[in-house]
């Protein structure tokens, strides 16, 4: 969906920031986030302005948060994860009509269907592998499923799934106390959306209010379920064995694969296309073969 420009005073605030004038603007889209395209500034410099429109998650999503995606931009400024760099940040909205970050753009295009898989997994496993190299000296939220029982109330199996059974299973593995893994600084929501690319070249990370310290597990369980309902399970195992040959050890951990699969049902609707359906059908095949490893 398109969006129109932004509010004066959002292209104040630009204006202001790069001490110069605005010759472009373009709509990039709306979703959790309205995202502009702007150049500005003399020579001309490619930015982005992030706005968190949604006021409901602004009150409630604690990964939801402008400040902390600030946060994380500035821990990662120095490092050699290709992610944007942060000019200014309106957390609050009290410049801006609603809370916003100007970020610059990043070259490249939204990931698509690979022509070469293993060149694709390898740049994927390489640069999840900077993400987790880097030091976390910023304090950052500590990693929480995004199921909370006080709000999505007690686990259910969802009305689309073949085996009510699995998840019932899944739901009882995940009542006892998490595993010691190894941790650190952690995406939380790493998957190829969040990946831009040049060609065969991956050139940009994208989305970091969701950056916080946990296990590096969880960065591995969120890719590869991705990987498993785009491509299959095969696929999936084949990312994480790539990722161990590049860092040199196995960060994986079944009990993180099925806390990502129970909190990914909490937003699948029923599927109503055939190839939604088989796309849930690898969802549960990746989801036994995790539980069967626990």
């Amino acid at each position: 969906m398109a969006s129109p420009h932004p509010p004066e005073t959002v292209l104040g605030w630009v204006r202001d920031v790069v001490a110069g004038r605005i010759s472009s603007i373009r709509s990039m889209g709306v979703g959790s986030t309205t995202l502009h395209a702007i150049d500005a500034g003399d020579p001309p410099r490619r930015l982005v302005v992030r706005r968190f429109h949604d006021t409901g998650r602004l009150r409630t999503d604690p990964w939801y948060v402008p400040a902390n995606e600030a946060a994380v931009l500035e821990l990662l400024d120095d490092t050699e994860v290709p992610a944007p760099r942060l000019l200014a940040a309106d957390p609050h909205g009290r410049i801006c009509d609603v809370p916003a970050l100007l970020i610059t753009r990043l070259p490249g295009r939204p990931a698509g269907r690979p022509w070469d898989m293993d060149g694709y997994l390898i740049a994927l496993a390489q640069a999840l592998a900077r993400i987790h190299e880097v030091p976390l000296d910023t304090a950052l939220p500590p990693y929480a499923p995004y199921y909370d029982k006080t709000v999505n109330g007690e686990r259910r199996p969802p009305s689309w799934s073949g085996s009510s059974e699995l998840w019932e299973r899944v739901f009882e593995a995940l009542s006892g106390p998490a595993p010691e893994t190894p941790s650190g600084f952690i995406h939380r929501d790493f998957h190829p959306g969040q990946t831009i690319w040049t060609g065969d070249r991956l050139t940009g990370i994208v989305d970091w209010s969701t950056g916080s310290r946990g296990p590096y597990g969880v960065d591995l369980a969120r890719m590869r379920l991705n990987l498993a309902i785009e491509y299959g399970v095969d696929v999936a195992g084949r990312f994480q064995s790539v990722y161990r040959e590049v860092v040199g050890r196995d960060m994986r951990h079944p009990y993180w694969d099925l806390t990502d699969a129970a909190d990914a049902i909490l937003d699948l609707p029923p599927p109503h296309t055939q190839t939604i359906a088989d796309r849930y059908g690898r969802f549960e095949h990746w989801t036994a073969i995790a539980l069967s490893e626990l």
